[in-house]
């Protein structure tokens, strides 16, 4: 077995049976396509170590031979150690505890301060403070969390055993990649993880994936001034236990941000306009079990009745003037491109006045959709605020530093001098 954090695990076996899930001769130009239920595990003994397993294999995944033999040669992105130490070394303890280093590409901005002292002698030569996280509950669960480097994230946890299961403990990791990456708007990636069990420690490490900067029109939350830092923390807290718990609206929150995610890599306005649009749509049929029927019609009484529902079990009366602007959105932009006439224009017919109208209503749905998150996880008394936006030829008296910026404040906050 070999590793690296690049390319992964690269495994190779002489098995005691004839192992060939992709008889490469039957299958000869033939398409085949694996579900999860083609997935199978391989389970290890590690000299040394103890034992190890790569969950998730797929057929395809082992290197094709003309005649079908025992040699089993897979490339895997994931494998889980299990380290035993003797029952001597039993820690007994009255929590869970875990930790886990995420792949970042911005620093996260939390509020709790980091001080690190380098001393020579007993005397302290050099200090230097970051940013951190920080939250104490030994009754139900502790978090610190740090970064290592500008694209690394260390999260520590530790769950109390009266409140949480040892399940919790090991999902936990993947609720904090969840909620880290709504609140800013990063597809974050876990590089590896560790969990303490009594006299057992469980390491899982993973493939290098590329870590996405969703782009300033796609962010999902905005941005609440000078107090950013608090609401990070308190957001990341709630959101954490939200997405652990699970459930449907957790699953519809995280496939939210997911399609934010798939229209922000999109190459042209349309593309941005209509992925990004349809994405209310979606989410009004998961919630109220409104499926896809070919020949059926989602018209406008649907999606009005359904915003007014999501409203009243979610949002107050202060968001009618932002829900009806939320649908007539989605009308406008998910039509003019469902319907394209800009086939022959790389990038459309959109006049610049249009293509500001674009970015102010991307903006807006994008912040919409923020609200849609947090209100689904449970956030309550949100309050309708979104940004302003302007651009530098919109905007006479501000010294910009540089033509086209755009600029953004919130709504109901005294304009620059």
């Amino acid at each position: 077995m070999e590793w690296n954090p690049t390319d992964g695990f690269h495994l190779d076996a002489l098995l005691d049976k004839t192992f060939a899930p992709v008889d490469s001769l039957k299958t000869l130009g033939q398409t085949i396509i694996h579900d999860r239920n083609d997935a199978f595990t391989i389970w290890l003994k590690v000299r040394g170590v103890g034992a190890a397993v790569a969950p998730n294999v797929f057929p395809l995944a082992q290197k094709k031979s003309l005649i079908p033999d025992n040699h089993l040669s897979i490339d895997q992105n994931r494998v889980i150690f299990f380290f035993q130490w003797p029952k001597e070394c039993e820690r007994h303890t009255e929590s869970w505890s875990g930790s886990a280093v995420f792949l970042t590409k911005k620093k996260f901005e939390f509020p709790d301060s980091l001080k690190l002292e380098t001393s020579l002698a007993s005397e302290v030569i050099e200090s230097k403070f970051w940013t951190g996280l920080s939250h104490k509950d030994t009754g139900d669960f502790s978090l610190s969390g740090r970064h290592l480097e500008d694209d690394n994230f260390e999260l520590n946890w530790s769950l109390a055993k009266s409140l949480w299961t040892k399940t919790d403990a090991w999902n936990f990791g993947e609720a904090a990649r969840k909620a880290l990456s709504i609140i800013f708007a990063q597809t974050i990636w876990i590089a590896n993880l560790k969990i303490t069990r009594g006299n057992r420690e469980i390491f899982d490490f993973r493939k290098k994936n590329e870590v996405e900067s969703l782009g300033y029109d796609f962010r999902p939350l905005i941005d609440i001034g000078p107090r950013q830092g608090d609401f990070n923390k308190s957001a990341f807290l709630k959101l954490v236990i939200f997405f652990r718990k699970g459930g449907n609206n957790a699953e519809v929150c995280w496939n939210i941000f997911h399609q934010m995610a798939d229209a922000s890599r999109q190459d042209t306005t349309q593309g941005h306009e209509l992925f990004l649009s349809t994405i209310l749509e979606a989410i009004f049929r998961t919630i109220n079990n409104r499926p896809f029927i070919p020949g059926g019609h989602y018209g406008r009484e649907d999606r009005e009745k359904d915003m007014a529902s999501f409203q009243q079990n979610f949002l107050t009366a202060n968001w009618d003037s932002a829900c009806k602007k939320a649908l007539e959105l989605h009308a406008r932009l998910r039509h003019r491109n469902a319907h394209p006439d800009w086939l022959t224009t790389p990038s459309g017919v959109l006049s610049k006045e249009e293509l500001k109208k674009s970015t102010k209503d991307l903006i807006f749905l994008s912040r919409f959709y923020g609200y849609m998150i947090l209100a689904l996880a449970g956030f309550k008394d949100l309050e309708p605020l979104f940004p302003i936006v302007r651009f530098s030829d919109e905007v006479e008296k501000l010294a910009l530093p540089q033509p086209g910026l755009l600029l953004t404040e919130q709504e109901n906050r005294p304009p620059p001098p």
